[in-house]
């Protein structure tokens, strides 16, 4: 539960959070995209904390995407709920507020009351290799302890948290948040509207090696040098610890809107389009290409050179070790790669049917003639599955 510092009626909470939602969405180019937002009831009704559905009580706003979780708001005395128009239809108990997407909502009154609550960003005593060579857009806050290298430019607004390292040369855009102890390396540019989180490491060198046999049998492994830079576009978002490995001559790119979760690997040169989701353990080989919109699920393993192509779905712990997955809104499993339709058919029937056909080659192992065979097969399933 979020206790609002400043309690408001339903109906001033609601438009401050659309209009929230409208300034964001317009920065991000989509100004006309904004589900609208209907009142259902009371809206004087008093909001004093957010809450989830179980969590909730009187004063709560929560938020319900199908009718048990409705229930449960409001069997447990929530002022108001935010409901999709499928569950506002019916009679409702409880003042709301109806929207297309209403965990987007419920998200954006987060923020507004995060924003509240959450102190601001603290200025302190920043290491400046070369202060007279450095950039630094008006409203730039830098961290206690951040390392800023030379020749680094910063945009306006920007937040450079506590103990975060940016190497010489690098470039951040407007209104970006580099949390604490996250590390930019030389040649890494950020676009506008960047968070990268701690832990992170923007730049680092590609895990690339040549082999040298010896004759006395041993295999060195000679460091490839990695010398391009990294680029996150406008918009991306970089989970702790996750790694984005420099490019071997060119950069390694992240594409505008893209959004990568913690403990993520993006090796060398890979390109990824806009708009993709790469979730927490996934992992890209160096000159993986992925199109636009892709979503890769957790410690999804996508090989050196793999190519996807727009829209695809990879579900967890899928493998693609080569070639190409096709463009299109579908989803994929397993390794090797299949239709997610076609894996999840196939695990069933591994389940179901291979323990008969084990049964069946131990019957037909110990039979002499049909009969028998037909005798031990049956009667030894039926000892197996009463």
């Amino acid at each position: 539960m979020l206790v609002l510092n400043r309690p408001r009626p339903l109906a001033e909470l609601a438009a401050e959070a659309s209009a929230a939602l409208g300034r964001q969405l317009a920065v991000l180019g989509a100004p006309d995209q904004a589900p609208a937002v209907t009142l259902a009831g009371d809206g004087g009704v008093r909001v004093t904390a957010l809450s989830a559905a179980e969590e909730s009580g009187p004063g709560c706003l929560t938020f319900a995407v199908a009718a048990p979780y409705l229930k449960r708001a409001e069997e447990a005395g929530a002022a108001a709920v935010i409901l999709p128009p499928a569950l506002a239809a019916s009679p409702l108990k409880l003042p709301a507020l109806v929207t297309a997407e209403p965990r987007l909502l419920f998200s954006v009154c987060l923020a507004l009351a995060g924003a509240e609550i959450r102190p601001g960003p603290a200025a302190g005593e920043a290491f400046f290799v070369d202060r007279a060579t450095v950039s630094l857009g008006p409203g730039v806050i830098l961290g206690q302890g951040a390392h800023i290298g030379r020749g680094v430019r910063l945009g306006a607004r920007t937040v450079v948290g506590p103990r975060a390292f940016l190497d010489d040369g690098v470039v951040v855009g407007e209104d970006c948040l580099i949390h604490p102890l996250a590390v930019l390396r030389w040649g890494v540019r950020v676009g506008d509207r960047c968070q990268i989180h701690s832990g992170a490491v923007i730049g680092d060198d590609g895990f690339g090696y040549s082999q040298l046999p010896t004759p006395d049998g041993r295999l060195i492994h000679f460091k490839n040098e990695h010398q391009g830079g990294v680029v996150l576009e406008d918009d991306v978002e970089i989970g702790a610890q996750a790694a984005v490995d420099r490019g071997l001559v060119a950069d390694t790119v992240v594409g505008r809107g893209t959004k990568i979760d913690n403990l993520a690997q993006i090796g060398h040169n890979v390109r990824l389009g806009r708009d993709c989701l790469v979730v927490a353990q996934a992992g890209l080989g160096g000159h993986a290409v992925l199109g636009d919109r892709v979503f890769l699920l957790g410690q999804v393993g996508v090989g050196p050179g793999v190519t996807i192509g727009d829209d695809a779905i990879l579900t967890a712990q899928t493998g693609v070790g080569s070639g190409r997955v096709p463009a299109g809104r579908r989803a994929w499993s397993g390794s090797p790669l299949k239709p997610h339709e076609e894996q999840y058919q196939t695990l069933a029937l591994m389940s179901t049917q291979l323990p008969k056909v084990r049964r069946f080659f131990q019957a037909l192992k110990k039979s002499a003639t049909l009969e028998e065979l037909k005798s031990l097969f049956f009667s030894s399933g039926e000892k197996e599955n009463p």
